[in-house]
Order: C-alpha cells, then structure tokens, then sequence
C-alpha cells in the first residue's frame, strides 16, 4: 500500500540493491517448510466421535433416530421368529409404515412376517425365507448387505443398500435386536498432531515475511491520515444509518442458520440442504461470525460487521487508492461512488463485504509492490488473496491484481531469483490452514462429492444468465444493483481509452478480470457483483474524472450517448428489495421511477437521444459550412455524478421515510431501536398466529340455515365446534334454493368445514364479527378456467355491497384474506363452476382468525427449525440442533409465507434436506401468521409438528475415534440421485 502525495513512480530502480543472501536463503526454505505444511494438514488425522445406537428386547418402545445422513455406517438388526404369529406383523421397520402423506419417502429397513419372512433394505427385496422357528440377522454395510438365518448367510446383495433410519419401530420389539452407527465424517475436530502441524506452518509463514528481503523505507500512511474529514463523516453517518434501516439480503437467514447451529453440529455445515455437508473449504468467515454471536444473534448486532468493513474499505480507499490514481480527487465524488456500490451489495451476513475488502487490500499490496520494486508486498498480497479466497469461491477475483501487473511483478521475480519461488507460492498456499481447520480430505471430498450431485450450481458458459438478471425486474434487477455495475463497466471503459499505462489503467484492468473470473462462481446471482465493491468504487472514481477533464468534444458525445443507454436502463429498473425489506410499499417498489406518470427512464432517454442528436446534427451543419467546431454538450462527469447521486439518494432516502412511517409496525430499523431498548427478539414480537383456526369460524346469520353443526362436517379435536364458533348447516343454499353440501375441509393439518368449488350455488350468509381483522378462506387445489369463487359481502338487508375473486393454486391449502367493505355485516361464498370436475378445487367456510401473540406461543429460547427464508429475522428461537449425524424432532417449525416454496429443499432427500428423516415422523398443524398491523400480510408461517406416534428419544454411546485424512467410509448416499447398490 501507498500513500505518496504524487502517484508512485511505476518504473523500477536502475541499479537496485541486491538481496541478502542469508534473509533470502532462509525466506525459501521458511517457504518449503509452509508447502510442506499446508499439503500435510489436509492429510493429517482428525478426532471424530462414534456415535453408537442399541434397541430392542423386552419394553423396548418406538424410538426416532432421525439419522442425517439418512443411512448409517453399518447396521445389524437380529430378529427371532419362533414367537411370532404365523403371518401380519412386521418385526423392524426403521421408517413409519404410514406416514404423512405430505412427507417425502425414504426408503428404510422392513423385517416382515406374513407366510413368508421377507427382507427390504433401501427399497431392494434382499430375501424371501420361510416362515418359521428361526433367527434371522441382516449387516448392511456400505459394501455389502447380508442376510443370516440360524447364523448362516442365505442372501447377499453386494453394493450400497443401507436403508434410510429415522426411527425403530416393532410389533414385538421384545423380539428384536438392532445396533447402528450414525453417519459422522462431517463432525469432526482437530487432532494434537494436525494442531502442530498448523503451529508450525503458521510459525514458519510469520518467519517468511520477516525474512523476505525488506522494500525501502517508504510511509504506510500518509500523514495526517488520522484526522477526520468532512467525506469521511459522511460516509460513516450514511453507513451508521443504512445499517438501522437497509435491506436485508435473500441469503441473511440461510447464513444465520449455518452460523447458529454450529454448536450443535460441532462445525459448520449447511444445515438446509447437500446433508448438512461442511462449507468447507470456504467456512472461515462463518466460524468468526460464530463468534460474534456469542454476543448477540438480534439483526442490528449481526450486521454491524459489513458496516465495519464498509468503514475499512472506505478509508482504504480514501487514503490510499485516492492518492495512488488522483491525487488532486476531490473526495467528496470519492464518497457517492464508494456508496452506490457498497449499500445495495454489501449490508448483512454475505461474503461480498469480505471479498471486496481482501481485493483491495491486494490491488493496494500489488501497487506498492510494483512503486517500490520489492518482493515483500507481493508476498503479503498473495497471502491475502489466498486468505479472500478461502471466504468464498468468488473470493478467486481477488488474485486479479496480479493479472494488469504481471510484467512489473515478474521483473520483481526475475531479480530476485529462483529461491523467492517457494515463498511466492507459499503466501496463497497458507490459506489451507483455514480451509480445512477441522476437516479431513476425505470428508471434504465427499462433501464436495454431495454438493456437485445434488447440484444447486450453473456452469461458467452460463455466466450471461447474470447479466440476464441483472436486467430483469425483479430483486436480481433493482435499479440499485444496475447502477454500480453498468456505470463502472463504462467506466473502465474510459479509463482504458484515455491512459495507456498507470495505476489507473491496471485498476480498471482489475476490475475487468474479477468479472471475468466470475463465470467460475458456481451461482449465477447479482448480488456477487459486490464483490468487486472497493475496486468498482475506485474505477467509477477514475472513469468520471478522465471523462470530465479535458475530453475531446467527441469523446464527451460519445461519454453522453453511453450515459443514456446505461442511465435508461436503470431507471427502468424498480426499487425492490427481499422479503422484509419490501413489506411497507418503498416508493417504486412495484413499477419503475415515475415523474408526472411518466417512466423516469423514458425521460432520460429522451432528452439523451435530444442533446446527444442535436450535438452531431449540429456539429454536421457546421461542417457543411466549411467550419469542424465542437458544439458544447453537458460535462458527462457531471451527468454521471447527478445519477449516482440520485439513485443513492433514493436508497437512502426511501428506507428512510418507510422506516419513519412504520416506525410502530416491523421493520429493520424498529428491530433495531428494539434492540437498544432490550427486546431484541425480531419478527417473534411483532406478529401473531392463529392456533386454533376452527375458532374464528363465523356463525350463520340468524333464521339463514338450519341443521347440523359444523362439528357434523368434521373439524378436528382440537377445533371449537358449536356456539359462536361454528358454523351450521350441513348443506348451503343460494336464494333461488340451489345447494353446496358443506364437507370436512383441510386447512394446513386442520380439519375444517367447507365447500368443493363444483356446479352453481352458494353458501349461507355468515355474520362479519369485527371488521380490524381480515375475513379468512383456504383454498386448495386449482381452478379450471371459467370456474369461479368468490366472496361476496352485504349489509344488514343482503344486498351485495362487493365482491372478491378467491384463487387456488396448487394442493397446498392457502389463506385468502379479506377486509370486509365499509358497512358489511355478513359474507357468503359463491361457486360458478358448471362443468364437473374430478378433483375440484376446496375452500373453507369464513372465519376471522382469533389471535394469539407468538411470542406466548413460542417464548424465546424455545427450540425450532427456523427455516432460511425466515431464520435472520427470529433470534431468540433456539434452531433445532442437529447433533451427532442426527437430527432431533422439534416441537415447532418456523416457515416463510405461504408463496415462498425455497424451504421445502429442508424436508426433501433429493435436495439432502437435513430434516427429511424427522419429517417422516409427523404431521404438521398449520398456524397461520398475521403481522401486527397489516393483518392481510402473511409474515411467516408456524407448524406445530405432531408425532405420527408415541417416540422416545434415544441416546447414543459415544466414543472418540483418530482417522487418517484420507479415511473414507463409504460415501453420505442422496436417495435418488445416488445409484441404489
């Protein structure tokens, strides 16, 4: 790093002083011993537990072992046939026989008797014997899958056939024997000897830099770098602020999960999918976030880090970058290129605000590297994009520094001589030490075996698919992620054009190849593109000033008409954030910016194609007259800076007043100002939940309908059925006498009464109770078209004061809420569908839901799966552990709104959701969510999870076992997706 008050020289020393022969000999073999290290620390052994299960024998009851992964190393299960019946019962099963219809199979182990003794193991019949006095013994390994009779093998299917565990069941346990060993390659530690290996690497690596041949006295910082300044205020005042109020990103809940079950799991694995494999080699950052939850998990104290980088990175860029490129900058156009990059890609959990920083810590190490032509800041450089690259995949971008640089750095090398290599390879080599701190190679490979077969990734020739989104018009393509991108692309531009050589030059270079070197993220979202954070915000400084100081006339049009493409196309872009973020209706949150009624990005073209046009037509008539002078076009320096300041102003601005405006309803910043006032619980304080839906059904209208209650229908045990909770009649008829019969109904694991969207006719008329609540109809299944319902409202003398149009989509029940118009006092739900159907849609009588705070349903510390999509927003839930390759069977389940479907790769084995094993255990209750203030918003959903039957908890025998890094066990099976034997 630099900090010369003039831009550092980029030719090298005529005549520089030779290495020490002693400080240069030791660098090297320092060097070989941090290679030598960093390729055993992957080898060397790692402690991992055994984790032992025993069932069976007299009162031995039905015990959940939800297993995760799903099959466990090796199984043996003994049954004695003597004292069974001649046929009909099943001595093991290790998945439910029945379970909830809704839950994805698995196939587990059978032992069945009828009048023959049948064997099924991972779906496969592995025998068929005769019924019979006997002993039967299966062993299921991941090579082999035996079966002995009387001790004698009489079947043997070679192959992984090990069946699926998520609890052991028997008609007569007292017959059975079972032993297992869970699945825990993941779950393992450091052992002595990996430890000193790390010690000793590191160690070797710290001589390294301190023996490298030293650079020449040169100043870190520029003087006075301590002294505040008014840009720096402002940036720290607007970061301070955007912290309270900005978004929260798609990826906060999945990353805060991860995070916070790390204690259970033992590391740091993906707790929602790919089997809860580590994110090794890239789960570093995640155990320092681990960490600093050890504080606190509320929102405010968990994003306060990318803030702290944002900080970092700004003064870097301040006082370093700055005077590198343009000493005479004004900081002041620093700061809103800084803040057009940073805010809309960098607030909360992600890596970017990690990636950003490493790569411009090394394009700052490179630069001082090539200005002072020594080898140790190329060193530091190559550990630290080693380092940025061990955060994420994306963090590769941060070895581009070197690429613009090769020919400064290799004359550097050249004069150094071969012994610097091993040092030079070591730098980035040392980062193995955080990859795999408590991993094997073995496990990693295997976790990275399960990542690519269940996929979730894109290959790099798909990299288009980006940019794609980029200018799509949902979240991928909001206004405030095209602005950075699409001005500092034609930045770089413009930099390249105007300077042949410089450190302007090789910045802008910089930032073109981390482009490039994204094709190799797996991912394909705009969000990565805050990777390139603090080197976009130097190369959008650059490009701005060399368009604005004495550019030709030409190259001002030419600047002005790619300012107009790039500036409509983001103004045609909305101002749309993820979940939360978007609750309160932000200012062009659902069209694109409007002035007058009419597109922002329209204008913006317009008036482009007018100055841009007039300029040459103007110009062409001069011309024709004998005269070639420029006509005067506006600065596009100063067209690029009002942009900018526009698009961070709205940001900021937007959040802002949405923040104020509901400042006594849900949002960032009032979890925030909770926090501080100590109730940092989230989302848990804000909504409640309906508990008992049957409750809220709306009584019919006196004198309306007659005869059976709603109970005769069939609402559940646990629905209120009867007085002013239930609904009569067993069968609604229109006025001309037309009747629906009224049938049990699912509303989500509830039972209530309700209608087939079948023939012509409607409902009874229900009394509307209260009108601060919304009028509430499930619905499921699908409408044909031309099939309709609706509801319609009325006052006291039935006529119809407005109507709404009920949807279905899908068989999963869904709410549709309603506010009754002004003066209606009774709803009634009416079918138009002529044509018969053979599975109509459903939907439930009315009701208005009776509430319940979910903090008194749920207190804080109560264990939950908190599913991703929700996870960052409940801090005060304790997330369902999952301990020792298992998962319990928790209570509660915290879900998304009914419309986002992401969670259900949780629960799915195709996807190796953690969760799909206890899934088969239960069935799953329904309680709908109503976020206090806007009860028609669907905020999240809670599941009472409700075993199938009776389980007990099993408890494990666990013993540490040392393997050798390279131990693999057979392999973590995907049911599907892995071949079966």
């Amino acid at each position: 790093m630099v900090s010369p008050v003039r831009p550092a020289p980029d030719v090298l020393p005529a005549d520089p002083p030779a290495p020490r022969r002693r400080g240069g000999l030791l660098a090297s073999l320092l060097g070989l011993l941090v290679l030598v290290c960093a390729v055993a620390f992957p080898l060397a052994p790692v402690i991992q537990p055994r984790a032992e299960y025993t069932w069976g024998g007299p009162g031995a009851v039905p015990t959940a072992i939800p297993l995760m992964p799903y099959q466990p190393v090796e199984l043996t299960a003994t049954a004695r046939c003597a004292q069974a019946p001649a046929a009909g019962i099943t001595l093991l099963r290790t998945v439910p026989a029945d379970p909830d219809p809704t839950a994805a199979r698995l196939q587990g182990l059978t032992i069945a008797v009828s009048d023959q003794l049948r064997v099924t193991s991972a779906g496969v019949e592995i025998a068929t014997l005769p019924a019979g006095d006997c002993a039967v013994e299966v062993r299921s390994t991941p090579t082999e899958t035996t079966v002995l009779l009387d001790g004698a093998p009489v079947a043997s299917r070679t192959g992984d056939l090990r069946p699926a565990v998520a609890a052991l069941e028997s008609d007569r346990p007292d017959l059975v024997s079972v032993h297992l060993v869970a699945d825990t390659r993941f779950q393992t530690t450091i052992s002595p000897l990996k430890a000193a290996i790390a010690v000793v690497g590191v160690l070797a690596l710290l001589g390294m830099l301190v023996a490298v041949r030293p650079s020449r006295r040169v100043r870190l910082l520029p003087r006075g770098w301590w002294r505040p300044r008014l840009p720096d205020l402002g940036v720290a005042a607007t970061l301070a602020v955007w912290w309270v109020i900005g978004p929260i990103t798609v990826d906060d809940g999945y990353i805060a999960g991860i995070v916070r079950d790390r204690e259970s799991s033992g590391f740091i694995g993906n707790v929602y999918r790919w089997l809860n494999a580590p994110e090794a080699p890239f789960s570093w950052f995640y155990d320092l976030y681990w960490v600093w939850a050890q504080v606190s998990t509320s929102t405010a104290w968990m994003r306060l880090p990318s803030v702290l980088f944002g900080l970092v990175t700004w003064f870097l860029l301040a006082r370093l970058t700055l005077p590198r490129l343009l000493p005479r900058a004004n900081a002041w156009l620093a700061a809103p290129c800084f803040l057009l990059w940073w805010l809309p890609l960098t607030l909360g959990l992600r890596p970017e605000p990690w990636v950003a920083l490493g790569m411009l810590v090394t394009w700052l190490l490179v630069e001082r590297a090539v200005a002072l032509g020594a080898v140790r800041p190329l060193v530091v450089a190559l550990l630290v994009a080693g380092v940025t690259t061990a955060v994420t995949p994306g963090g590769l971008m941060a070895f581009a520094p070197l690429v613009p640089a090769a020919v400064p750095l290799l004359r550097i090398v050249r004069r150094s001589g071969v012994a610097i290599l091993p040092v030079l390879l070591a730098a980035p080599a040392a980062a193995v030490f955080l990859m795999v701190s408590d991993q094997s190679l073995g496990g990693l490979l295997e976790a990275t075996r399960v990542r690519a077969l269940i996929g979730g990734g894109e290959p790099w020739y798909d990299e288009y698919h980006r940019y794609a989104l980029l200018l799509s018009t949902d979240l991928q393509g909001s206004l405030a992620k095209r602005a950075p991108v699409l001005l500092t692309i034609l930045a770089a531009v413009a930099v390249l054009w105007a300077r042949r050589t410089s450190p302007s030059v090789r910045l802008a270079l910089t930032f073109l190849v981390g482009l490039a070197s994204m094709t190799t993220n797996p991912t394909k979202w705009t969000q990565h593109f805050g990777d390139l954070a603090g080197v976009g915000a130097g190369v959008l400084l650059v490009g701005i000033v060399v368009v604005g100081r004495r550019a030709p006339a030409w190259a001002r049009v030419v600047a002005l008409a790619a300012l107009t493409v790039a500036g409509s196309l983001i103004w045609a872009g909305q101002n749309v954030w993820p979940f939360v973020s978007n609750w309160w209706g932000l200012t062009w949150s659902t069209v694109p910016p409007l002035v007058a009624g009419v597109d922002v990005a329209l204008l913006w073209l317009v008036a482009g194609v007018v100055v841009v046009g007039g300029a040459l037509l103007l110009y062409a008539w001069r011309r024709s007259g004998g005269r070639s002078v420029a006509p005067r076009v506006p600065s596009p320096a100063v067209v690029a800076t009002v942009l900018i300041a526009a698009v961070v102003g709205l940001q900021v601005l937007t959040f802002a007043r949405t923040s104020w405006q509901h400042r006594d309803d849900y949002t960032l910043a009032s979890d925030a100002v909770s926090t501080l006032r100590g109730a940092p619980c989230g989302l848990q304080e804000r909504m409640s939940v309906e508990t008992d839906m049957a409750a809220g059904l709306l009584p019919v209208v006196a004198g309306a309908g007659g005869g059976a209650s709603a109970g005769s229908a069939g609402t559940d045990s646990g629905s209120a059925a009867g007085g002013t909770g239930s609904a009569s009649a067993s069968s609604a008829s229109t006025d001309s006498g037309s009747a629906l019969p009224i049938l049990p109904t699912d509303a989500g694991g509830t039972t209530l009464p309700g209608i087939r969207v079948a023939g012509e006719g409607a409902t009874d008329w229900f009394t509307v109770e209260r009108s601060d609540l919304p009028v509430v109809v499930t619905t499921a299944g699908d409408l044909r078209p031309g099939d309709s319902l609706r509801a319609e409202f009325a006052g006291p003398t039935d006529e119809v004061l407005g109507a709404v149009a009920l949807g279905a989509s899908g068989d999963t029940p869904r709410d549709q809420r309603m506010i009754a118009p002004s003066g209606a006092t009774r709803v009634r739900l009416v079918v138009d569908a002529p044509q018969a159907a053979d599975s109509p849609a459903t939907a439930t009588l009315p009701r208005i839901p009776r509430l319940t705070p979910l903090d008194e349903v749920v207190p804080p510390g109560t264990e939950a799966i908190l599913d991703w999509p929700v996870a960052f927003v409940f801090p005060c839930l304790t997330p369902a552990p999952l301990p020792l390759g298992t998962t319990v069977l928790p209570r509660w389940r915290v879900a998304p709104p009914q419309a986002d479907g992401a969670a259900g790769i949780t629960y799915a084995p195709g996807f190796g959701g953690p969760f799909a094993a206890s899934r088969l255990l239960v069935t799953e209750q329904r309680m709908p969510g109503y976020l206090d203030g806007d009860p028609l918003r669907d905020p999240a959903q809670l599941y009472r999870w409700v075993p199938v039957r009776p389980y007990a908890t099993a408890s494990p025998q666990v013993t540490e076992v040392t393997q050798s890094g390279w131990t693999r066990t057979g392999r973590a099976s995907v049911p599907g997706l892995d071949p079966v034997g």
